[in-house]
């Protein structure tokens, strides 16, 4: 699919009025267990990746990228999203196998909606870092927290990771103070101190100051050599 029809596809789900997901590496439906890591991937890094692969072996599901058009928290800035969908495609170039799809929803609660209204065959399962386990259980987001999360896990797990300085152990510390009732339902995942040390933000960083950064696949560096997406524009001579 070329940049037009991705922009295209990425406007038109996002206008939907209700939840509402689509896949892009492949034509046939999701089905079965499914893993799915939301994020903004701008831009997608192997720290991405690899909470992904480790997630879905730990439940023996399908990996799945899932881009979200709308975030509870922030706007879009840097690459447009099309583009981020282009760089999760040609990450699988570099042998990841995950699904890339899209939706219009920012709460993960939302997030699993929009997949089984897509794809009813599937039976997803969240996978989340530290910084967004946190925001899953923030009040703020909720009309009522209590009986929309119990709703939630009645039927779904989250899989969730230790991310930059947080520790497992840290991680489910943090579950037994602040969601105990649903701490059963949450699988813990570790990710090895560089991974769990990788960040998006980093990434864009070194790509504004032309360097490309590994912090990425080998493809999306190919894309960001072509494309100064996080470079600041050069100022007047």
């Amino acid at each position: 699919m070329d940049h037009g029809r991705l922009a295209d596809a990425i406007a038109r789900l996002d206008r939907a009025a209700a939840p509402a997901a689509e896949r892009f590496d492949a034509r046939e439906p999701l089905a079965g267990p499914i893993a799915f890591l939301p994020a903004a991937f701008n831009p997608p890094t192997v720290a991405h990746l690899r909470l992904l692969e480790r997630a879905a072996e730990a439940v023996s599901a399908a990996p799945a990228a899932l881009l979200t058009t709308r975030n509870v928290d922030k706007g879009v800035t840097g690459a447009p999203l099309h583009a981020r969908i282009e760089m999760l495609l040609a990450a699988r170039r570099d042998g990841y196998r995950h699904a890339v799809l899209a939706a219009n929803t920012a709460r993960i609660i939302d997030q699993v909606a929009a997949l089984e209204a897509a794809f009813p065959a599937a039976d997803p399962t969240p996978v989340v870092g530290f910084d967004t386990l946190v925001r899953l259980f923030d009040p703020r987001y909720y009309t009522s927290m209590t009986s929309e999360l119990d709703r939630f896990f009645e039927r779904r797990r989250v899989i969730a990771a230790n991310r930059g300085p947080h520790a497992l152990e840290a991680v489910a510390e943090w579950l037994r103070t602040n969601a105990r009732e649903y701490e059963h339902r949450v699988i813990l995942v570790e990710l090895d101190p560089e991974a769990a040390a990788i960040s998006s933000t980093r990434a864009r960083e070194l790509a504004a100051a032309g360097i490309l950064p590994d912090l990425v696949p080998p493809a999306v560096r190919a894309i960001l050599a072509e494309r100064p997406y996080y470079r600041a524009p050069a100022g007047p001579t």
